[in-house]
């Protein structure tokens, strides 16, 4: 199966310092729900509207995790894109966002380590009054460029 091999991401030596990219996206309860679902994280502050509307957020939040995933969503689908592996990744959160917030991750490129191959990146995602919501930093290896193969070879695979 190759669905993507015509559409990974810019390898190592196409990045630059400065490059910057965005990536936004509405934030449902549908999301939340699923988050919740997969990680396991029931903490009713963000499924449970009764609860959280006695707390000082007054409305289900976004969890801190889920918004760290629209960064790894972002590192895979725009900068460095499809094939990246993050390797390290810190972040802080600022103020949750509610579900029906749009949130927006920009990023950019603060330095190359040409022994790894890998590429340092700093974002900041706000919502769509500018609040800022996270920030943080990850070390990315963009795609690797692949070993050529016979495409004749594998066409009855």
């Amino acid at each position: 199966m190759t669905f993507f091999r015509d559409e990974l991401g810019k390898h190592y030596d196409e990045l630059s310092v400065g490059q910057k990219a965005t990536f936004s996206r509405l934030v449902t309860k549908q999301d939340v729900l699923q988050y919740m679902s997969l990680s396991g994280d029931l903490n009713p502050l963000y499924g449970d509207g009764h609860y959280a509307g006695r707390t000082k957020y007054a409305h289900p939040i976004v969890p801190a995790n889920m918004l760290a995933g629209f960064v790894m969503g972002a590192v895979a689908t725009v900068l460095p894109g499809l094939g990246s592996l993050t390797y390290a990744h810190s972040y802080r959160l600022t103020r949750p966002p509610r579900v029906g917030d749009t949130v927006t991750v920009e990023m950019e490129i603060i330095a190359l380590k040409p022994e790894s191959k890998h590429v340092i990146m700093e974002y900041r995602i706000h919502d769509q009054e500018e609040r800022e919501l996270q920030t943080g930093s990850m070390e990315v290896e963009p795609p690797q460029k692949l070993k050529p193969i016979l495409h004749h070879e594998y066409e009855s695979f």
